[in-house]
């Protein structure tokens, strides 16, 4: 099984994703070069934002349309990770569509499959509850538990606490910040060294088992189980 994954961030994603699949998914192997494909390998790349990804995903069916035609190893899957912030997964995908018509170009030989973060990446990462702290000593944290507790309530579900100053994705973000502070534990998009370990990943994987939450990771996850991984 090959996969040819774009995701939408140029820091957290291409840190985050790879090491993931590596303890998930051992078997898939990351190479430099989208067309030096063998078998159960991924080649990752970044699309840099909105609107850019939209163009990327475009050029990248081009390019697995050239390499599938070549005959040999082939790729099955192009992933398309990106974040819904305001949006829905339904306008993602009619904006996609829209890109793909526009140029004429369509999949062969393989399946376009799209992954949502439902409000972005680090929405995810407030699903760890053995590192949630009941009871917060920093005010800002004190703050946002009382407008919302992501231990008890799905994080995906969670508005801005001032929508004003800051769209749910910048809020999410901040919130995760403080929550990982509470055990002097440090989070930025260039510092991703905390939610890449197996027991983080683990966690988020028994919130998601356990109970409706994360269900935009969940589906994430339950493909990588069943397509790519071996074990």
């Amino acid at each position: 099984m090959n996969a040819y994954i774009v995701v939408e961030g140029e820091k957290t994603e291409m840190t985050v994703y790879p090491a993931w699949l590596s303890i998930i998914a051992p078997n898939m192997q990351r190479i430099d070069d989208a067309f030096s494909l063998t078998n159960d390998s991924y080649y990752l790349f970044c699309g840099y934002g909105i609107p850019h990804i939209y163009q990327h995903v475009v050029n990248s069916v081009k390019d697995i349309n050239e390499i599938n035609s070549r005959g040999g190893s082939t790729y099955d899957y192009l992933i398309v990770c990106l974040d819904t912030e305001e949006e829905t997964r339904t306008d993602i995908e009619n904006t996609l569509n829209e890109y793909l018509e526009k140029e004429g170009i369509h999949p062969e030989g393989f399946q376009i499959v799209v992954f949502e973060h439902k409000v972005c990446m680090e929405t995810w990462f407030l699903g760890n509850r053995r590192l949630f702290k009941d009871n917060p000593n920093d005010a800002n944290m004190v703050e946002y538990l009382r407008h919302y507790n992501v231990k008890k309530d799905n994080p995906e579900d969670m508005e801005s606490i001032n929508p004003h100053r800051w769209n749910k994705a910048a809020f999410h973000l901040k919130y995760l910040k403080a929550m990982l502070a509470e055990r002097n534990l440090k989070y930025d998009k260039n510092n991703t060294s905390e939610v890449v370990k197996p027991e983080y990943l683990r966690e988020l994987i028994s919130r998601y088992e356990e109970t409706s939450h994360l269900r935009t990771f969940g589906s994430w996850y339950e493909f990588v189980k069943e397509n790519m991984s071996k074990y």
